[in-house]
């Protein structure tokens, strides 16, 4: 038994309830299984995706605007 073949299983158990990200942002396999597994998304995946962008309104909302800044890579 292998964490990959608990995330494969996974997969298939609860395919369509877009759960995924995070149990593969969860485990440091993200990126990993992308390459292997996604030959259209692979060459687009890099390690900034494990966060997502923050909405540009809630970054709007905020007054220190110096300390709460977008996730790296989605500048």
């Amino acid at each position: 038994m292998t964490l990959d073949y608990i995330l494969d299983e996974k997969a298939r158990e609860c395919a369509g309830e877009q759960m995924g990200w995070f149990d593969l942002k969860r485990t440091n396999k993200l990126v990993d299984r992308i390459k292997l597994l996604n030959p259209d998304a692979a060459p687009y995946v890099q390690a900034y995706h494990l966060v997502t962008p923050i909405p540009q309104s809630q970054i709007d909302a905020v007054s220190n605007k110096d300390v709460f800044k977008q996730n790296p890579g989605y500048q």
